[in-house]
C-alpha cells in the first residue's frame, strides 16, 4: 500500500492538474439584437478562439428561425424572450448565422452575422 501512496497518488494529482490547466479557452458572451431582420454593424462578426465556451444571447423584434452553419444548430427566436445558444468552439473557420424564411425573404436565407473561430 505504501507503493500506492508514494508513486500512484502523486501521478494522479499531476494528471488532474494538467487536465485542469489544459483548458485554454475562455467563457465568451455576446448579446445580439435583431431589428428589422438585421443586426447592428458592430455585431456582424463575432470573433472567438478554439476552446472558448461561447454564449450567444439573441433578442428580436419579430419571430425568426436562425441557422448557425458549421455547427449545424437551428433555433427559434421570439420577441420578449431572449434565446440563448451556447457551444464550445471546436471547429475553426468562418461560419454564417442565417435568418431563414423571414417575412422580407420568405424562401431565402439572409446572413445576419459570421462567427469566426480562430486557432488557439
Amino acid at each position: 500500500m505504501r507503493w500506492m501512496t508514494t508513486r500512484v497518488f502523486p501521478a494522479i494529482c499531476a494528471a488532474l492538474l494538467l487536465a485542469l490547466s489544459a483548458r485554454a479557452g475562455e467563457d465568451r458572451r455576446f448579446e445580439i439584437a435583431i431589428r428589422d431582420n438585421q443586426v447592428p454593424e458592430a455585431m456582424q462578426v463575432v470573433r472567438v478562439s478554439r476552446g472558448d465556451h461561447v454564449e450567444l444571447v439573441w433578442t428580436t423584434d419579430k419571430p425568426a428561425r436562425l441557422h448557425f452553419h458549421g455547427y449545424d444548430m437551428e433555433f427559434q427566436v421570439a420577441p420578449g424572450t431572449p434565446a440563448v445558444v451556447d457551444f464550445d468552439a471546436r471547429a475553426t473557420g468562418r461560419f454564417p448565422v442565417e435568418l431563414h424564411g423571414s417575412s422580407d425573404n420568405p424562401h431565402g436565407h439572409d446572413t445576419l452575422l459570421y462567427v469566426e473561430v480562430y486557432p488557439e
